[in-house]
């Protein structure tokens, strides 16, 4: 700041702590403009303020409090969604449960600037080219060109060309067009989950509620809602939430199939309880599985839910949390996704549920590993 600026900034500050005078008056009458003076507060960490009411008021300059345990814990955790999101500074404090003058504060007392952005006009922080490569390759990987991309975040095609991940520029010019080279990964919270049918080709429970809408008020005392699922509580892919589901549970659906539904394990004592009904006993000899206990097999699903003749029905649904974030949380060059993949662990269990009444098979959940294919979720970007 030039030193005649600064000095009418003083003299500003000086009028409003000695006369009372607000910003504004106090701006004109020394020649200057009251961002001038908010810009040289925050530039040596203070703030106004105004006590009293009426005309009975005092206007002191005060050192910028700082925010301690859990406070600071929030700000900084709103800071880190603006700059790693480019959301606004209301949106940040509402996700963490703070309020926006405390964020204020702190990015002041930090110096991190920020500025107005959009037609809104929300406030977000001025980020650099580098901070926003994670958004840029998000916004080109949901089919936007370089320019709109950029257009989007306030910078150039030019800027950001320069940008680089792991000494790669992260877009590059091919025939005239600019392509990005790294694919964004996500982190989503996934459910698969469906019905099954027992021995007599009906499917088990009342079948009315599915498991996104459970609540105590739509279930009944008497008939159980019964359905499997699998939770994948971090489940990274190149898709975002919408694809993921649509691409992956297809997939899912038949491993599970595969991996519970055909015959593998021991279990003399089950088999021994199927027999006690003669349709099972005859129905065991037909398929095969043996005439002794000691050597007949039985399925994973049988054996966990205690039921005979298992089978997943063909409707299965899924769902991805929305409270997870929607963003990518790291990046992959497009040379490692052809042979990159990713494997999730879902937990899978059955459950029982009735009107003040829970039971899971088996109790602690069965892990089941899934391998996610980044070049299959190519097929399927495409497809989708």
């Amino acid at each position: 700041m030039k030193a005649d600026v600064l000095s009418r900034v003083l003299k500003a500050l000086a009028l409003m702590e000695s006369a009372n005078l607000g910003i504004d008056t106090a701006s004109r009458q020394v020649g200057t403009d009251r961002r001038t003076v908010y810009k040289y507060l925050k530039s040596i960490g203070k703030e106004i303020v105004r006590s009293g009411t009426g005309k009975n008021f005092t206007i002191k300059l005060r050192d910028l409090p700082v925010q301690k345990g859990a406070v600071l814990e929030r700000v900084k955790k709103a800071v880190a969604l603006m700059e790693r999101r480019g959301i606004g500074v209301d949106t940040a404090s509402k996700m963490v449960g703070t309020d926006r003058r405390t964020v204020y504060r702190y990015l002041a007392r930090q110096g991190i600037k920020t500025v107005r952005q959009g037609k809104s006009k929300k406030v977000v922080i001025q980020r650099l080219p580098t901070q926003k490569k994670i958004d840029y390759l998000w916004a080109m990987s949901k089919g936007k060109s370089a320019t709109e991309a950029a257009k989007d975040l306030n910078t150039t095609v030019k800027s950001m060309a320069k940008v680089k991940e792991n000494g790669t520029p992260i877009i590059k010019k091919i025939n005239n067009k600019w392509i990005a080279q790294f694919l964004p990964v996500y982190n989503h919270k996934l459910v698969v989950y469906g019905t099954l049918t027992g021995f007599n080709g009906n499917t088990l429970g009342r079948n009315k509620v599915s498991p996104n809408k459970v609540s105590d008020k739509n279930l009944d005392k008497d008939y159980a809602e019964i359905w499997w699922q699998i939770d994948f509580n971090n489940f990274k892919s190149t898709l975002d939430a919408i694809d993921v589901g649509k691409c992956h549970a297809p997939l899912i659906y038949l491993m599970l199939k595969t991996k519970l539904e055909i015959p593998s394990l021991m279990n003399s004592g089950l088999v021994t309880s199927f027999n006690t009904d003669p349709r099972i006993q005859k129905h065991i000899l037909s398929e095969g599985r043996g005439t002794n206990p000691n050597d007949t097999l039985v399925s994973p699903l049988e054996n966990m839910f205690q039921k005979y003749d298992l089978h997943f029905d063909d409707d299965y649904n899924w769902g991805v949390d929305d409270n997870m974030s929607a963003r990518p949380v790291e990046l992959i060059s497009l040379k490692e996704s052809k042979k990159k993949y990713f494997q999730p662990v879902g937990m899978f269990q059955v459950l029982v549920l009735r009107k003040g009444f829970a039971e899971y098979y088996p109790q602690t959940p069965l892990r089941i590993h899934y391998r996610v294919n980044v070049k299959y979720e190519e097929e399927c970007r495409t497809s989708l």
